[in-house]
């Protein structure tokens, strides 16, 4: 049998041993590849952070720079700003009285009235307390007895106003002019004769429209609506007792 030489089986385990090393020595390389790449982009990283760093101590060397000159200039040229306090003071009361406002009417021809006036009834001289209803459309007087009767082939009616002051009372005939139908809380109507009477308010004087009915309960027995304001009147909501009232002498 031949001899084997002791350096043939090292070469067999050497090529054996070298074909099972060769895959791991190659994963290592590439391994490696991708730590220098990570590596060198750390360092470009860390190399664009140390120049923002660079930008901002710069701008703050130069903030601080503008600080420490305007410190400089108001060490130089010290300014006292002084707070100014301004005291209201009391108005002094006024030694003159302020005139009426009746006397405060502004220049028109119109006459003005506030929500509550005195009117002079002429004829009968009887001066009435009148409430200024610009919301309502007809004038309202307070007549009692209140009866239709015919003349000359006309209706009229006779109706008897009474004196606030002494409750006196005054017949008056007047020509009906047309009637107020008023529905009633049990649905039926109500004809309110609608007659012309002569008054005085202020500086106007003129014969109006008024629906007659009995207002005892009431306390204005005259109420202005908007056929008697209309044209000739203002209001002045804030106010009452605007005008003034002057008896006929009898």
């Amino acid at each position: 049998m031949p001899s084997v030489s002791p350096i043939y089986p090292l070469v067999i385990l050497f090529l054996v041993c070298g074909g099972c090393l060769h895959q791991p020595i190659d994963n290592h390389g590439e391994a490696l590849k991708q730590l220098q790449s990570t590596l060198a982009q750390q360092e470009a990283q860390g190399k664009r952070t140390e120049e923002r760093q660079d930008q901002m101590l710069s701008q703050m060397q130069q903030i601080q720079s503008q600080l420490v000159e305007q410190q400089k200039l108001l060490e130089a040229k010290p300014q006292v700003i002084e707070k100014v306090t301004q005291i209201a003071c009391p108005p002094q009361p006024s030694t003159q009285q302020k005139p009426a406002k009746i006397n405060e009417q502004p220049n028109t021809d119109k006459q003005i009235v506030g929500l509550r006036e005195r009117v002079l009834l002429t004829g009968v001289n009887l001066v009435m307390a009148a409430k200024i209803s610009p919301q309502l459309a007809h004038s309202i007087l307070d007549a009692r007895n209140i009866q239709m009767f015919e003349r000359n082939s006309d209706e009229w009616v006779r109706f008897t106003l009474y004196n606030p002051d002494n409750k006196e009372p005054h017949v008056l005939e007047r020509k009906l002019i047309s009637f107020q139908n008023i529905q009633g809380a049990n649905k039926t109507t109500e004809r309110r004769p609608i007659v012309e009477v002569r008054f005085t308010i202020g500086k106007l004087t003129q014969k109006g429209q008024f629906v007659l009915t009995d207002r005892s309960s009431s306390e204005f027995p005259i109420v202005l609506g908007r056929n008697l304001l209309r044209d000739v009147m203002l209001v002045d909501v804030s106010n009452e007792y605007l005008t003034t009232i002057k008896r006929e002498e009898k």
